[in-house]
Formats: structure tokens, C-alpha cells, sequence
């Protein structure tokens, strides 16, 4: 459909950045409606690159078939009910305690310029020195579900006096200790980390201007490429 949808996106530019928010939604408007598999298929496919789609896919099966529903780790309730009806587990004093972050180092830039440094000399020696206290490094990165340190050990933390009735991400953590819950955790950073794209409800808002979206604020339109001629 390269062919047909270039020229049908080049006739309507203005509404081709919508892709960008709903890629499925959009093509429907642009007359290629897909089939509920292809659908889900374009959506996984541009939310995660193939390695998390690939872990993504691997641990939906497991937990599917150990839990025997459609594993939510984002739905606080449903995690709650999980870990503690269905797991059968004791809850823990979790409000003061915080999960391990992992640091991240992109390509290790941090690591180079540290490598890199020189170390420090006594250039003018007749100059009067004076104490230097203050420090210069790099600041930890923010806590984000994306870093949660799923091999960190846990806490020793008392038990608690109620049962949650609902349960974060964050507060899942601190029970990594059961297989399961571990796998629900990882499961639930992965769908926290990919591409969100628009609901419904967004997208037709936004396309009627009632709601602002950065796309259409930036982009002005999306091209594809049609591909020679056989």
C-alpha cells in the first residue's frame, strides 16, 4: 500500500502528522484499515525495538500461561490482587523505603571523560594555594521506571499491618523476591517504556484542534516512500 497511501498522504499533508500520534487510526482515515492482527502488529513494531518486542512477546506468553488471564502489571489494582490474594503474599512496609535505580551511561560517555581526566599538578608552585572543598561530578539521574534495578537486592523491611488494595510498579518491586511478581515488574517496565500513542477519544480531539499536540506543533508532514516501479 506504499503506492497508493504516498499519494493520498501528499493529496492531505496537513493531516498526515497524525500518524505520528495514531499510526492505525490514521491510516483509517486515509482509507487502509487494518486487520486486528496487522494492527497490533504495527503498534508493537513501533513502540519497542525488536529486542524488547522480542522480551515483551517472550514474557506475555509465560505469564499468560502461569496466570491463566492477560497478564496488567500497570493496573494497581490487578497487581495487588496478584501479588497478594493470588500469590498469597505478606505485605511489606514499603512507604518509606525506595527501589534500587540503575545509573545509565549512554555509549559510556561518562566513563571516557572520566578515563580522560588528567590528574592534577603543582603548575606554579610559587603561588600561595589555598584549600579547595568544593567538588565537581555528575549528578544521578532521576529515579524512572525505565531504571528500576530488577537484580538489586532487596531491603530487609518489616511486615505491614494491612493488605494494599492497590500496588505501583514502585511498590511491586519490593516483592521481586517471587518469580512471578519479578516477571510482572519486568513486564510493566516495558510497556511503561514504549511510544504512547494517542487513544481514541485523543486522537479525534486532536485532530479537530480541540487538544494540542506537539507533533502538529513541530512536524509539518509525514512522506513515505513509494518505492520504485517493477
Amino acid at each position: 500500500m506504499a503506492r497508493p497511501l504516498a499519494k493520498r498522504l501528499a493529496a492531505d499533508p496537513e493531516f498526515s502528522v497524525m500518524l505520528l500520534a495514531n499510526p492505525v487510526l490514521a491510516l483509517e482515515k486515509y482509507g487502509i484499515k487494518l486487520t486486528d492482527r496487522l494492527r497490533s502488529h504495527v503498534l508493537q513494531a513501533l513502540r519497542h525495538p525488536k529486542a524488547l518486542r522480542d522480551r515483551r512477546a517472550a514474557l506475555e506468553h509465560e505469564l499468560e500461561h502461569k496466570l491463566g488471564e492477560r497478564p496488567k502489571p500497570n493496573d494497581p489494582k490487578w497487581l495487588a490482587n496478584q501479588v497478594f490474594v493470588e500469590r498469597k503474599l505478606s505485605p511489606r512496609q514499603t512507604e518509606a523505603a525506595s527501589p534500587a535505580y540503575r545509573e545509565e551511561d549512554p555509549g559510556g560517555i561518562v566513563a571516557s571523560l572520566k578515563a580522560a581526566r588528567l590528574p592534577g599538578t603543582n603548575r606554579y608552585p610559587e603561588v600561595r594555594r589555598i584549600q579547595v572543598t568544593a567538588r565537581l561530578g555528575v549528578a544521578p539521574s532521576p529515579p524512572t521506571i525505565r531504571r528500576l534495578d530488577l537484580d538489586a537486592p532487596l531491603p530487609d523491611l518489616p511486615p505491614a499491618s494491612a493488605v494494599p488494595v492497590s500496588l505501583t510498579l514502585e511498590q511491586a518491586w519490593f516483592y521481586k523476591d517471587d518469580p512471578v511478581v519479578r516477571d510482572l515488574v519486568e513486564l510493566g517496565t516495558i510497556e511503561r517504556r514504549g511510544f504512547r500513542f494517542r487513544t481514541p477519544a485523543d486522537f479525534r480531539a486532536i485532530a479537530k484542534g480541540e487538544k494540542v499536540d506537539g507533533f502538529r506543533a513541530f512536524v509539518r508532514a509525514v512522506r513515505v516512500d513509494a518505492g520504485k516501479r517493477p
